[in-house]
């Protein structure tokens, strides 16, 4: 396999020996974010990677953020929004949601587009859709309509995944467990993807981002973490804001 851009050198870079030529049973998640969402030329990279990849028979699973999209939508709308402290999330009224929703939708289809400039199909769907992300509310709605991921279904991406050359694109927008329950949620990114690649066994998932990891108290980067590496750090604040989802749903996962 001619290895080429971003992606493709992390899989690679992260299969065991025993798995580079072979193809992985399960699917591989990919959350997409950070500078490659706000850089065309990125976004252009990663759409190839994927068709790449899904060329060569790796099974692909995007989940999609798109925090500066949302913060540039609100900002033209006129509307308030702030990060809790203590999770890392955005405080989320329903306004905030519904501005979300928009934002992730057009994300989502500019993903979509991209793959499918090709014989690979990106499709664009939300955890709405389908009833896939079922969702209750975190910190009992402290921080507004917030969701966390009660349960994924694993069946309807499976069955997504079985179509040819098809690349599901997930934006973190759940809906209730019940079907009278009418809210809307904003899941967090990372927290989706965690809970996604759990349900669907995922061997690999892939975090892309701008940030370079986790570091310790002089600024370098932690090249290794375990369970309670991760726990003792929170715990004297080395991993705050938006690092916590990363951590904990890369743990999930």
């Amino acid at each position: 396999m001619l290895i080429t851009n971003i992606l493709i050198t992390i899989l690679i870079s992260l299969l065991p020996p025993t798995l580079t030529y072979t193809i992985p049973k399960s699917p591989i998640l990919v959350k997409y974010g950070g500078n490659a969402m706000t850089s065309p030329h990125l976004s252009s990279l990663f759409c190839q990677d994927v068709v790449r990849l899904t060329e060569e028979g790796f099974k692909i699973v995007v989940i999609h953020g798109g925090g500066p999209m949302i913060t540039e939508l609100l900002n033209k709308m006129n509307v308030e929004s702030c990060f809790d402290d203590k999770t890392g999330v955005r405080i989320s009224s329903p306004a905030v949601v519904s501005i979300a929703e928009m934002a992730l939708s057009t994300v989502g289809k500019n993903l979509s587009f991209g793959i499918s400039r090709s014989t690979v199909r990106g499709l664009s769907l939300s955890g709405r859709d389908g009833r896939l992300l079922k969702c209750t509310l975190k910190d009992s709605g402290r921080i507004g309509n917030v969701g966390v991921v009660k349960s994924v279904d694993g069946q309807y991406l499976n069955s997504l995944l079985s179509i040819p050359n098809l690349v599901p694109i997930v934006s973190p927008i759940g809906c209730g467990i019940s079907t009278s329950d009418d809210t809307v949620y904003n899941v967090n990114a990372d927290v989706a993807a965690g809970a996604i690649a759990s349900e669907l066994r995922c061997d690999l998932t892939v975090f892309l981002t701008d940030v370079p990891g986790v570091m310790d108290s002089d600024m370098e980067v932690i090249d290794e973490l375990d369970v309670e590496g991760v726990k003792r750090l929170e715990e004297e604040g080395v991993i705050k804001g938006g690092m916590i989802p990363k951590v904990e749903n890369a743990i999930s996962a």
